[in-house]
């Protein structure tokens, strides 16, 4: 006999409890201290992934090889699900060239260095402040998506031309792409500056933690021209991102901008839902990063989209 379907609440219920196993984060939360003043090494991949696989379906986004002369070995391919979407499965490739992956975890540990980054301990950090930088990662992540636009662009591009084919509106397209940020393994990074792991890298090898993989969602998001911030609490211990969207959920603001709040640490989380764990609303800060060469703002139709109520 075919097991039952699951309850609405049983569902919840199991992507609560898994979310437990995987949401803490490394760093985050655990009190790091700044001095005023003024790419890294992380565990080694696994044996890539072929780019297609036998028996693979639903809708193909492409291969972005990273440069163009990346081997196609050297690619991972990524499939998941969409749930709100028709069709609800999808693919999309990726792959960086040894030599950038390189450069990039080089930047990420000379960026460190320049900061004077020095782990206390496995969950404890010092670093020297930029002037005018305020006390959280802000200008940690704007730094990490500036060396990182090029190679994570190319990976935007695959979802920008999928979006614009199939004339998504954007929470259709803002679906797609965190459920795809989702399905990256969630890994607590070991040996990283400032306990991130660059985006580009986070695409590549399949893996990152909660701020590692916020940052990467934002790039692909605001290439897909979605308004969408970093959510940052120290006293929670976590990191997700804000979409400017049209979905129920407790608002989180930036002045006259209203965020809903995106968990990216466990696949099929809700858009707009915030862990029973963490739903303390006042406890989130809205950190909004530059805006980056080649993020378009208007890439996906400005439809209404409708909603229950009870949303602003």
């Amino acid at each position: 006999m075919a097991d039952p379907p699951s309850s609405p609440r049983k569902t919840l219920l199991q992507l609560f409890l898994l979310l437990l196993l995987t949401s803490s984060c490394s760093y985050l939360g655990l009190r790091w201290f700044f001095t005023r003043g003024v790419s890294s090494h992380s565990p080694a991949p696994g044996t890539a992934e072929p780019p297609e696989l036998p028996g693979t379906r639903g809708t193909h986004l492409g291969m972005a090889l990273v440069p163009d002369s990346t081997p196609l070995g050297q690619a991972r391919t990524y499939e998941w699900r969409a749930e709100s979407l028709l069709p609800p499965e999808y693919r999309v490739g990726y792959g960086l060239g040894e030599s950038l992956a390189s450069s990039l975890e080089n930047q990420h540990r000379a960026y460190g260095r320049k900061l004077r980054f020095r782990p206390l301990s496995r969950a404890r950090f010092t670093y020297q402040a930029p002037p005018g930088c305020h006390q959280d990662m802000r200008c940690i992540y704007a730094e990490l998506m500036r060396s990182n636009a090029e190679p994570v662009h190319a990976l935007g591009t695959r979802f920008v031309e999928h979006i614009r084919a199939r004339r998504l509106n954007p929470l259709e397209a803002a679906e797609l792409i965190i459920s795809f940020v989702q399905r990256i393994h969630y890994t607590e990074p070991r040996g990283e500056p400032f306990g991130v792991l660059p985006p580009a890298l986070v695409a590549a090898r399949n893996e990152g933690d909660c701020d590692s993989k916020a940052v990467l969602a934002v790039m692909l998001l605001r290439q897909a021209g979605i308004d969408a911030a970093i959510l940052y609490s120290d006293p929670l211990a976590h990191a997700a991102v804000g979409v400017a969207l049209p979905v129920r959920g407790p608002p989180i603001r930036l002045g006259d901008r209203v965020y809903r709040y995106a968990e990216l640490t466990t696949e099929g989380w809700p858009l707009g839902m915030i862990p029973p764990q963490h739903d303390k609303p006042h406890l989130w800060k809205v950190l909004p990063m530059p805006e980056l060469p080649g993020e378009t703002g208007s890439s996906v139709d400005e439809v209404d989209t409708p909603v229950s109520g009870g949303v602003e």
